[in-house]
């Protein structure tokens, strides 16, 4: 009897074990940086897409409003430890605080070449150019309102088990667009988990515990000023505008890459967004 009591209470003991390991073991059948939580094995089709999101347009001044730029919020986060950025969007390297900083401040090196900002690829549909004329010279910090591009990182992920798809916001790259420095390309300032930006940045910890809106990180409401949004919930929304720059390829080439800096490029990114709204509609109950 004793004997069974003891091999009884090796089991027990055993079992505590074991259940500790799993509740201590990484989530690695998700990705963590979703927004959406889907299981590997749940996910019959993925496809990443990134889109160029021109915050001077007035489809996104939400975004981009005197004080409240995006742009703004993001860097006080950086500045204030709130979140540490990311050296590009597959979120696997982190970047210091020290080095995001150093990348903020205006190049030295002048130039009296102007350069036209990315827009001009896609036949600058919008109308707008970004103004040089800011006063600020080299050695000083960009000001927010000059960084008006930002790159959203997409997951198109259609669930077997749910039998949906989704758009899963993954990555947000803040860019110093082409016009902007004198080196005349697009600079990639930092890249930025959206999971940790809604849950660190957007919104702000309340003593119970939950999510709570930051008054500060807004998406500007210009029909309704009364009932402005969060930024979380606009992304989550989608009430950004932005122009499909890339899908995911076997030679990682941006459209522009694939068929040249003219508006051919611009047609197959809309020929490619249309596509996958026809392939999203033809999909049959899974």
């Amino acid at each position: 009897m004793r004997q069974i009591m003891k091999t009884y209470k090796l089991l027990i003991c055993l079992l505590f074990i074991s259940i500790s390991a799993l509740a201590q073991a990484p989530d690695t059948m998700t990705n963590p940086h979703s927004m959406m939580n889907i299981q590997k094995y749940e996910v019959m089709w993925k496809k990443s897409l990134w889109f160029r999101v021109n915050l001077q347009t007035k489809s996104n001044y939400g975004f981009f409003a005197k004080n409240h730029e995006i742009t703004q919020v993001i860097i006080d986060a950086v500045k204030n430890d709130k979140i540490v950025p990311f050296a590009s969007d597959t979120l696997e390297t982190r970047i210091s605080k020290q080095e995001f900083l150093s990348r903020l401040i205006i190049p030295q090196t002048i130039s009296d070449t102007d350069y036209d900002d990315d827009d001009a690829a896609w036949g600058d549909l919008d109308g707008n150019k970004a103004a040089n004329d800011s006063g600020q010279k080299p050695g000083d910090e960009y000001s927010a309102d000059r960084l008006w591009a930002i790159e959203l990182k997409v997951d198109r992920i259609f669930d077997k088990r749910r039998s949906k798809m989704y758009s899963d916001l993954v990555a947000v790259n803040l860019i110093i667009p082409a016009s902007e420095n004198p080196k005349g390309i697009d600079i990639v300032l930092g890249s930025f988990s959206f999971r940790e930006l809604n849950e660190m940045v957007f919104h702000l910890q309340g003593e119970d515990g939950k999510l709570i809106d930051d008054p500060s990180a807004i998406w500007y409401n210009s029909y309704n000023p009364a009932q402005h949004r969060n930024l979380g919930d606009a992304f989550a929304l989608e009430l950004y505008d932005g122009r499909l720059i890339k899908f995911e390829n076997p030679q990682d080439n941006s459209i522009i890459m694939m068929y040249g800096n003219n508006k051919r490029s611009l047609y197959q990114s809309q020929e490619a967004v249309y596509k996958l709204m026809e392939y999203e509609a033809l999909l049959w109950e899974y």
